[in-house]
């Protein structure tokens, strides 16, 4: 066999000269320092018929590719056939293999190396090596066999001492060959930190796959992981004990993830609808005030409240002579009289109280006090705030109102049903009083 030249002092045309002489079965392309094609020999076209009708000198690397990746991934968009030409660009010019991969067409496996020359070009060299992984695949195991005919997944088996058993890099090639500038090394498995960071340009980033390289120890994962990649894809890496050593078995579940975020998306869209349907259910539609079933529910809240220890009262509170302003001026500024008395009181009340509309002129308030004393005085405040208010109707005319208000305390183990009639009744008395003023019940 001839002796192969020392590549640091020999030009790149005796060197590709010497190779060829060296692996005359083999493929072989030289490319300069721009990576265009200066020349190749007669197994190159035969080993990529694709790229036989373009073969000419100055070719630039770029252009071999496309109709590689093309016959590759029919399915791929122009846009993804141009990512994947730019990332095996970087390879071409970083990579000296051996790397190993399988064609579309027939399923050869090539094993390609490259070296790189003084003047900055590249040769490289390509094995079929089929026989081989075929050979390696069968070895009379019927068990490996049959894991290989499992649908299309990702799938990488070592043995007990973590050597490389099989790799399925055509489902890899499919997934990730577009996005790498260099390939993981997948020939050893050694512990989790020293093993899975070997795919971080695949899911570099993700806080679940950071997780998975921080993981001690190593051997097989203690459970399955979901990771998105850098593609957009997510996958589902489940790992399971093989003849010792470990199958680590990767499935694409982009749409499960896609229709999970979508159903969680709609849920939430009910979920807010619901919310909103609720709001309205419960709302006073002309005040925007809690209504009657709102109260109500409020109101057994703070019953139970109560009967723990707490201290909360009940006022309502009427509009004085009402049903006068609504005949004399007409409905509209009826509507807005109650809209702004209901206003200014809720913005007198403090957290943890809630004011509502009963209906008509009616309105009825839960008070967090410390006894019937304070449940008064804060009653008497409602009464001023609203004797203040002056409505303007027209430009000639102004409208001022009052309210009249009863209070009575809530009782541990009571009724808070009959705490309102008690509430009722003083705010009865406090209209038969004058108006503008609070009735106290017990």
């Amino acid at each position: 066999m001839p002796r192969r030249p020392k590549t640091s002092q020999s030009e790149p045309a005796d060197v590709a000269a010497q190779l060829l002489l060296c692996h005359g079965a083999s493929a072989m392309c030289v490319y300069d320092a721009q990576d265009r094609i200066t020349r190749w020999n007669a197994r190159y076209p035969e080993f990529f018929p694709e790229v036989a009708p373009l073969l000419k000198v100055g070719l630039h690397f770029v252009e071999t590719v496309r109709p590689f990746l093309r016959l590759q991934h029919p399915d791929a968009s122009a846009q993804e056939i141009e990512a994947g030409a730019a990332a095996a660009l970087r390879r071409h010019r970083a990579l000296e293999g051996p790397v190993r991969y399988q064609r579309a067409d027939g399923g050869r496996w090539l094993e390609l190396r490259m070296f790189p020359q003084p003047d900055g070009g590249r040769i490289k060299i390509w094995n079929d090596v089929t026989a081989q992984q075929q050979a390696a695949a069968a070895a009379g195991d019927r068990g490996m066999l049959e894991l290989l005919t499992v649908a299309h997944v990702g799938l990488i088996v070592h043995d007990v001492e973590g050597r490389l058993l099989y790799s399925n890099a055509r489902y890899f090639s499919e997934m990730f060959l577009h996005v790498l500038t260099s390939l993981p090394d997948m020939r050893v498995r050694g512990p989790h930190a020293a093993f899975w960071p070997e795919f971080r340009e695949i899911f570099g980033g993700e806080p679940a796959y950071e997780a998975l390289c921080s993981l001690p120890g190593g051997g097989r994962l203690p459970q399955p992981v979901t990771l998105k990649a850098r593609t957009g894809h997510w996958f589902r890496i489940a790992e399971e004990d093989w003849r010792g050593g470990v199958a680590s078995i990767w499935t694409d579940v982009t749409d499960l993830m896609q229709r999970g975020q979508a159903l969680q998306a709609a849920y939430g869209e009910v979920m807010a609808l619901n919310a909103q349907l609720r709001d309205r259910a419960e709302t006073d539609s002309l005040t925007g005030l809690p209504n009657r079933r709102h109260f109500e529910a409020a109101l057994a809240r703070a019953q139970r409240l109560v009967d723990e220890g707490a201290g909360h009262a009940v006022a309502v509170v009427d509009i004085d002579r009402f049903k006068s302003i609504n005949d004399r001026f007409g409905h509209d500024v009826g509507d807005h009289i109650l809209t702004e008395v209901g206003r200014c009181m809720r913005a007198t009340l403090q957290p943890g109280d809630l004011l509502a509309r009963f209906g008509g002129d009616e309105f009825a308030a839960v008070l967090q006090v410390a006894g019937l004393e304070e449940a008064a005085a804060r009653a008497r405040s409602l009464c001023a705030v609203v004797e203040r208010l002056c409505l303007q109707t027209t430009a000639e005319h102004a409208i001022r109102t009052s309210v009249s208000v009863g209070v009575a305390a809530l009782h541990a183990q009571g009724d808070p049903a009959e705490t309102m009639r008690e509430a009722d009744l003083a705010m009865f008395e406090a209209k038969k009083a004058g108006r503008n003023r609070v009735g106290v019940g017990r």
